[in-house]
């Protein structure tokens, strides 16, 4: 029995199929070889699913984000980081790709102000932020994503609301000197629990109870709230549905074409593919090539993935 949302991955190894939506079988004992990816994904979600979006032309506007010969150790004291020099113009979203472990946790963190480089720039609005706290920022517009939906994206014992406000407790109307508005907290959960569809028993209810697609949902909901300028999306859909994962990357494209910068760090190379504007290759810490996602190559992009720099 396979219990995975990577349909291919289950057409390719399983003779049968079968099918759970919401605790219900919708189809039991499918024969693989003639099930099809919509037909597994309509029967999983209950609807049919888009698996590649379209989107509009990107159109760049100013650089939000560019990081400089930006260098940084891992949590063991080695280089992690190599003179990483990127940059993410505002309506255009740039895709890291790269085999886990090649620097791209270090770099989303160190943009984030939760690890410090050892040297580079950082420049967001082009404001040198280099090992600035995140509460900093956070001040400057960005919004961040994290691949650690659980422990860094929520405080899992605290109330769906609660997680909602985690960036705007401070202020008003939610803050009222030293005291939180309680009325003003649920109402506003309530708006977004409506508005981003998260599915849950009620607002109060902890945060911990929610599906993985709900609490990226929940995420999405208190960062894109924040209008940010740029957006740090990490893994944004691992371990969701496919139903799931379609929405989220509405939710991304949705802002791309709000204005937003977004670096968007995945080992999905379909959902690169499918989101990003341009793509840079990420190697042992060092940026080995960019392509534009309309020229892009998925040969190119795996021998670059393995350490193959792009001839240019």
């Amino acid at each position: 029995m396979v219990y995975r949302h990577k349909l291919d991955e289950v057409l390719a190894i399983a003779d049968r199929v079968t099918v759970l939506r919401r605790g219900r079988v919708t189809a039991s004992g499918m024969d693989a070889r003639i099930a099809t990816r919509p037909e597994l994904a309509r029967l999983m979600v209950g609807r049919e699913v888009l698996f590649h979006l379209e989107k509009a032309p990107a159109r760049p506007g100013e650089v939000i984000l560019a990081t400089e010969n930006l260098c940084a150790e891992s949590d063991r004291g080695l280089p992690a980081l190599r003179n990483v020099s990127i940059s993410v113009r505002a309506g255009e979203i740039l895709g890291i790709a790269g085999v886990a472990g090649n620097g791209q946790r270090e770099l989303a963190q160190v943009i984030t102000g939760l690890r410090p480089a050892t040297t580079g720039r950082l420049l967001i609005h082009g404001a040198d932020m280099i090992n600035r706290s995140a509460r900093e920022v956070i001040s400057q517009g960005t919004a961040h994503i994290p691949e650690d939906r659980g422990g860094m994206g929520t405080v899992p014992n605290l109330s769906v609301a609660e997680n909602l406000i985690l960036k705007s407790y401070r202020e008003a109307p939610i803050a009222t000197g030293w005291f939180i508005n309680t009325l003003e907290v649920h109402r506003q959960a309530r708006e977004l629990v409506d508005a981003f569809h998260i599915v849950t028993p009620s607002v109060q209810a902890p945060v911990r109870l929610l599906s993985g697609g709900n609490l990226q949902r929940v995420i999405l909901a208190r960062e894109i709230t924040s209008r940010p300028q740029l957006m740090v999306a990490v893994h944004p859909t691992r371990g969701l549905d496919v139903g799931a994962t379609e929405g989220i990357h509405r939710l991304l494209l949705e802002q791309r074409d709000a204005g937003a910068a977004i670096l968007l760090i995945s080992e999905d190379l379909d959902e690169l593919l499918s989101l990003s504007d341009r793509i840079a290759v990420i190697f042992e810490g060092q940026i080995v090539g960019e392509v534009a996602t309309a020229a892009a190559d998925v040969n190119e992009l795996g021998l670059m993935m393995a350490g193959t720099a792009r001839q240019q």
